[in-house]
């Protein structure tokens, strides 16, 4: 295992290190890496309808947008992000269970007796301490996620902006009922540098020289610019109906242009995951009936672009009134 400590808190910069090695490492890599105050949306989600942009902006918060699927997160520097690279994984699926394995290892050693529930979250004591997300393609798995360790979950609650049906389904009221913090967990661990050391002790291996590539610096000018984090913005006037639900592996949301009962256009968006490019099965769907848009997910394979979704859900969600 090769290691690396990112010392930026830049997250565009952040992000753009993560990706280049993704696509370019020779070994596993773990990494240790802070943003300062950013919410961080996952690739296929609408940030006017997940964030309060209002506060945001006020606060001075910045947003990004990451490469992988998953909800909203939110970091400062009382939180610790760590990643995972896997560049020739035994299976190019989504697998949360075997990167979150070392975490919760390393926090219990520590003393805090962390789980993983549900689809993607770490949990203490039943509230989430770490939101989780994965990329993987080509047999190469990039897995991230946070650690709340004495985050401000004030300003965190303030900022995301789930929706009811996802408050319910985790049966809490709010955001802030619903995290917590590690810190009053682990007190022999005095702030986040001694979480970092512990955590590259537990995970073990040597040390990555921080790599310095002009791709990099092109991938966090991506990052930064309003194309890359606000798509939607053109797409707002684009669509009269928008089709919303809540299934157990994610919200699927689909803005939809309709010409009687067929699709002219669609925009496929939600905090689910998937390993194939959303982009893809938005324009298999274009130009369908009901009839067409079956016999085309026939020949494909859906929970590659929605892990846990089947055609029927999907066929419903879009002609179903």
């Amino acid at each position: 295992m090769k290691l690396l400590r990112l010392h930026t808190t830049d997250p565009y910069r952040n992000l753009a290190i993560e990706e280049y090695l993704f696509e370019h490492a020779t070994e596993d890599t773990f990494l240790l890496w802070q943003n300062d105050r950013t919410v961080v949306i996952g690739k296929n989600q609408n940030p006017y309808v997940e964030l309060d942009l209002d506060f945001i902006r006020s606060a001075d918060i910045r947003v990004a947008r990451r490469i992988t699927g998953g909800g909203a997160v939110y970091h400062d520097m009382g939180n610790v992000n760590f990643t995972f690279i896997s560049p020739a994984a035994k299976t190019g699926e989504i697998d949360f269970a075997t990167y979150c394995a070392p975490m919760v290892k390393a926090l219990k050693t520590l003393g805090a007796a962390v789980s993983l529930s549900g689809r993607n979250d770490l949990l203490l004591d039943g509230k989430k301490i770490s939101g989780n997300a994965q990329h993987a393609c080509g047999g190469r798995v990039l897995h991230h996620g946070t650690l709340l360790f004495d985050s401000d979950l004030t300003v965190l609650s303030r900022a995301l902006r789930p929706d009811e049906e996802k408050l319910r389904a985790k049966a809490v009221r709010s955001v802030s009922s619903r995290v917590t913090n590690l810190r009053p967990y682990l007190p022999t661990v005095a702030d986040t540098e001694d979480l970092m050391e512990a955590l590259f002790s537990a995970v073990g291996g040597e040390w990555l020289p921080l790599p310095d590539n002009p791709e990099i610096d092109a991938l966090a000018a991506r990052n930064a610019s309003q194309e890359w984090l606000f798509p939607e913005r053109a797409l707002l006037s684009r669509y009269a109906l928008v089709r919303k639900k809540r299934y157990p592996f994610g919200t699927v949301e689909i803005s939809l242009d309709m010409q009687g009962e067929t699709v002219r256009d669609l925009h496929i968006g939600g905090d689910f995951f998937g390993t194939a490019p959303i982009a893809e099965l938005e324009a298999l769907l274009r130009h369908t009936d009901r009839g067409a848009a079956r016999v085309r997910l026939g020949s494909v394979c859906l929970e590659s672009y929605i892990l846990g979704m089947n055609a029927q859900e999907l066929l419903a969600q879009i002609f179903d009134k």
